[in-house]
């Protein structure tokens, strides 16, 4: 089901942005045949609408995410009763801050926190990965000429990422394995504007982040990687302030 929404929200935001846009060729298309207004005119209006809420201001955002990682040291680790590993698919909930430079630039910073699904399997009673990421993100944007208010936008993000494996009676035993390393995450999709004060965007991409030295108690876990790379399907709303 999350997975699902991720897919159906861009398609019908899409959908709905090109009807109305069609609907507004097809009316300017009959005032310019009928002499009520000139295609200098219709040119001009179209250019200012399209520029409405595509302007400079300050954002906060709430998002969420589906993450798909590698984490296979970790699958391997564990067995479930029916002799199957778990799957590792993390959710993610984050918060960010930035400024919207102009149409085509933006800049911002982030946290996030994410999870794996708490399992119970032949080795242990409970184990989760628990994880925040602390980032710094670069964002450029294309407007869509033909679908008022949308961008298209491609992003790069920079930033610590810290993880910890809880244990729960590990045969017999409790612990926590963790470590850090800087990760990065490069994401595509479209961010569409509402309103002056609000948009909603979605896309998808890639998150690599990679901690080869885990630990517990101070003390290198050999030959153990907690790999959270892999795929990302993220949603987010956005508050804009305007400058």
């Amino acid at each position: 089901m999350h997975r699902f929404f991720f897919y159906v929200i861009p398609i019908i935001l899409f959908g709905t942005s090109y009807a109305v846009s069609e609907e507004r060729k097809e009316l300017s298309s009959h005032l310019l045949s009928t002499g009520y207004m000139s295609s200098s005119t219709i040119q001009d209006q179209s250019q200012n609408e399209q520029s409405d809420y595509l302007h400079s201001s300050l954002y906060f955002q709430f998002n969420t995410s589906g993450l798909y990682p590698s984490l296979t040291d970790w699958k391997n680790q564990l067995h479930m009763p029916d002799g199957t590993h778990p799957s590792g698919t993390n959710i993610v909930f984050g918060a960010e801050a930035g400024c919207v430079i102009n149409s085509s630039i933006q800049v911002a910073m982030g946290y996030e926190f994410f999870f794996t699904t708490k399992v119970s399997t032949i080795e242990t009673s409970g184990d989760q990965i628990n994880s925040t990421f602390f980032y710094g993100s670069l964002r450029g944007s294309l407007p869509l000429e033909s679908v008022q208010n949308l961008t298209l936008f491609g992003s790069i993000d920079v930033g610590s990422l810290s993880a910890t494996e809880v244990m729960e009676n590990y045969y017999g035993q409790n612990f926590n394995k963790t470590g850090s390393v800087t990760a990065y995450r490069f994401m595509a999709g479209s961010q569409y504007y509402m309103t002056e004060n609000w948009s909603i965007m979605a896309g998808a991409g890639y998150f690599s982040g990679k901690i080869n030295n885990v630990t517990v108690d101070g003390q290198t876990w050999p030959n153990f990687s907690l790999n959270l790379s892999g795929l990302v399907l993220r949603f987010a709303v956005n508050y804009h302030i305007p400058l």
